[in-house]
């Protein structure tokens, strides 16, 4: 069996869909390296891989994607994420061959390919971008935005060619690794003008390994309950104001509220909540949802991809990256209630809430898309075609 490397970009979004690919490989026999951060080795030792650990950069990073700093701060996150990433590879090429590596679309990936030298497949945790519309990227050079290297990208990107040997094409690619193969973790239904795709994109559909992830949480509270639960994601800061917003909108509900407040909430500034609330810094996203009637979401992919396993209508707020192109995709659909989050108030919370739970069109909208994802291929056939493609490029 094969000896597999799988490096990936250490944020929530981007580990949890490669779960059930990992638990793939394993099953099948094959040896599974996974580099990322102490956060998430125990879920993914979960699924049979073995993990080497690098420092964790963004965890307590305050990214502000919208201003040319906070653009520049992404920049050197993703840079020297990279030369660490390069660091762990570099010395696990001492001791083990790979026969190919399985990278994300954000970090080092291409640039692993390149120094082992070995082929390299693509995992696109989001929402594939139609060649026409890479120009949105933020990090793209015909995007617009005008981003100077400062000396610490500079010096970044001059180690990563003197260390070890490779450059990236532009500093978009940091954003956009590409390989002749890619596995993406929806449906062709879900992913907006999937006809620009080719077969060399396998559309696998979301899955969720068990992450045995509800210790401590008073789950047993939801039972025969109206839920609404509220999740801006892990990588988001300043959310103080916002959840204050819903426990404004929310304070005479009949039902519980979940808020899951993250790493980066300071809870001094979140007001006491009736006892209707549940907040917390961690919430178990999957046990919550299983139980969930409307989800308030940012509209990351992961996030999504999970409120639609368990067929629960959203209100999408979407901020950054991906997140208004996933909120677009799920208007059309009817399967997202969708606000500006520059016009969130806790009247428009209430109004968006009670047109989800009351309006049926909504509930089917997901359930279309849920039996999309049961229609896909899955992890185990992905994993099948991989060593297929694999099969054919060592024979050419």
């Amino acid at each position: 069996m094969a000896n597999v490397l799988i490096v990936n970009f250490p944020a929530a979004g981007h580990v949890n869909p490669t779960l059930g690919m990992v638990k793939a490989f394993t099953e099948r026999g094959d040896q599974v390296h996974y580099i990322t951060t102490d956060k998430f080795k125990e879920r993914i030792e979960g699924v049979g891989a073995t993990v080497h650990l690098q420092p964790d950069l963004l965890s307590s990073a305050a990214i502000k994607p919208d201003a040319p700093e906070g653009l520049s701060a992404l920049l050197n996150i993703f840079i020297q994420t990279s030369i660490d990433t390069l660091s762990v590879v570099q010395k696990l090429a001492e001791s083990y061959k790979f026969d190919f590596v399985f990278y994300d679309t954000f970090g080092a990936g291409e640039l692993v390919r390149d120094y082992l030298e070995v082929p390299g497949i693509v995992s696109s945790a989001s929402f594939l971008i139609p060649p026409d519309m890479l120009t949105m990227l933020p990090l793209h050079p015909d995007s617009g935005v005008e981003i100077a290297l400062n000396e610490q990208a500079s010096a970044g990107l001059r180690q990563t060619k003197e260390q070890f040997g490779v450059t990236p094409k532009n500093i978009a690619q940091f954003m956009h690794n590409t390989g002749e193969l890619t596995v993406v973790y929806t449906s062709r239904y879900f992913q907006p003008q999937s006809e620009k795709f080719d077969d060399s994109h396998l559309f696998i559909g979301p899955s969720f390994p068990d992450r045995k992830d509800a210790q401590g949480f008073p789950l047993a509270e939801l039972h025969n309950q109206k839920v609404i639960y509220i999740s801006m994601g892990t990588v988001l800061g300043d959310v103080e104001d916002f959840f204050n917003t819903c426990v404004d909108a929310f304070a005479h509900f009949d039902g519980k509220v979940v808020i899951a407040a993250g790493d980066r909430a300071d809870f001094t500034k979140i007001k006491t909540a009736p006892s209707n609330f549940i907040i917390s810094h961690y919430v178990p996203q999957l046990e919550v949802l299983d139980k969930t009637d409307v989800f308030i979401t940012h509209g990351g992919m992961n996030s999504v991809n999970e409120a639609i396993h368990f067929n629960v209508p959203l209100v999408v707020i979407p901020h950054d990256k991906d997140q208004p192109m996933v909120a677009q995709r799920l208007v059309e659909l009817n399967a997202a209630y969708r606000l500006d989050k520059s016009s969130v108030n806790a009247q428009a919370l209430r109004t968006a809430v009670d047109k989800v739970l009351s309006d049926q069109t909504y509930r089917k909208g997901i359930e279309q898309i849920n039996h999309s994802f049961q229609e896909c291929i899955g992890p185990r056939r992905a994993v099948e075609e991989i060593n297929e493609f694999l099969e054919k490029k060592r024979m050419r």
